[in-house]
């Protein structure tokens, strides 16, 4: 009996192990669970890129200064590059155009009928408006004017001209050949002109940057050039206008 016993309480033993092995193969087998006292298993998430944006295009170099010749004006940034050129045979709505963007603002237009030498038109005029002459055909005076005259389409009558009357406008610096600006001494650039330096009575008139044009009937010598003018002679240069035509100058 005692022998009986002893086998009934080893198998007894033997299948509580069983059991307790099987619980526990059981629970490993199975998904993971949380962890007591423990932080959750996590996921690494992967980042989706979001869409790219495209690069704005750079704002264009402001313009500095405006180099005036017989021929064309160039718009220029600060460091000498040549933004945009413009000549006096374009139609006068492209170079309005590129004037008022270089200045940062539209310009003061005014109509007139023109008179013996000047021909009917519309002078657009940029910064301070200047007092004009009583006896003037038209509004001339003022800081920067573009005169769109008749156009006739022959090499010695552009469509439009310029009158500059201060050396700069709106923060853009006006010169021409050589530097030249309003405001310069008068008698120093005679003295580097001789040969275009002429008194007419009480003020001075100095031609500069010339430029051969063709031919026009009996007239062989014709030029365009920058025509400087100084109300006294021994003062400053108080404007220029081109293309001023020139006959053997």
């Amino acid at each position: 009996m005692a022998a009986q016993r002893v086998s009934e309480g080893v198998g007894k033993t033997l299948a509580a192990l069983f059991l307790v092995t099987g619980l526990f193969l059981t629970g490993c087998s199975g998904p993971p669970g949380s962890v007591l006292g423990g932080e959750s298993p996590t996921t690494t998430a992967t980042a989706t890129p979001g869409p790219t944006e495209a690069p704005h295009p750079s704002a264009p170099a402001p313009v500095t200064d405006l180099l005036i010749t017989a021929t064309s004006f160039e718009l220029r940034d600060a460091s000498g590059t040549t933004l945009s050129t413009f000549d006096y045979f374009q139609p006068a709505d492209e170079v309005v155009s590129g004037l008022s963007r270089a200045f940062g603002s539209a310009p003061i237009s005014v109509r007139h009928e023109g008179g013996n030498e000047v021909p009917s038109g519309t002078n657009y005029i940029w910064g301070d408006v200047l007092p004009t002459a009583p006896e003037s055909p038209s509004p001339w005076d003022g800081d920067f004017v573009l005169v769109d005259g008749v156009p006739r389409g022959t090499p010695s009558e552009p469509n439009t001209w310029v009158k500059v009357s201060s050396s700069a406008v709106n923060g853009v610096h006006i010169s021409t050949v050589d530097g030249i600006a309003v405001g310069d001494d008068a008698a120093e650039i005679a003295a580097r002109y001789p040969d275009t330096a002429r008194p007419q009575g009480s003020r001075l008139d100095i031609n500069v940057g010339l430029v051969s044009l063709p031919p026009v009937g009996s007239q062989s010598e014709l030029t365009f050039s920058v025509w400087l003018i100084a109300a006294n002679p021994l003062g400053p240069i108080t404007e220029f206008r081109t293309p001023s035509p020139n006959w053997g100058v």
